[in-house]
């Protein structure tokens, strides 16, 4: 079994899907608001990690490949495929379908937000 954390020796507990963008205000910001959004829509029945700190859902770090962009940057962490439960998801049909329609509608509720 690949793992994202540990030794791949056993299925872990962490679970769920979140967006992230750069610390501070940005124009990502909304974006992740709109896919989160559409996750809710799209996910039911699976946790949506959240951080309202700062008054918006998205978690905030500075990763390099947010912050060094033209346009706003949002990066999804989309399940996870050492726990048991969202491996299933996430293997299924039904669960890419649901993760395309999110990233799909999220995207398009920005642009039309924008316009």
């Amino acid at each position: 079994m690949a793992c994202a954390a540990g030794r791949g020796d056993r299925w872990l507990t962490t679970r769920g899907w979140c967006a992230y963008t750069t610390r501070g205000n940005t124009r990502a910001d909304a974006l992740a608001t709109s896919l989160y959004t559409a996750a809710q829509a799209h996910l039911p029945g699976q946790r949506l990690r959240t951080d309202y700190t700062d008054a918006d859902p998205d978690l905030e770090k500075d990763f390099y490949l947010l912050r060094h962009t033209a346009c706003p940057a949002v990066l999804t962490e989309n399940l996870f495929m050492d726990n048991p439960a969202d491996c299933a998801f996430l293997l299924s049909p039904e669960g890419q379908q649901a993760l395309v329609d999110l990233h799909v509608d999220g995207i398009c509720a920005y642009l039309a937000s924008v316009a």
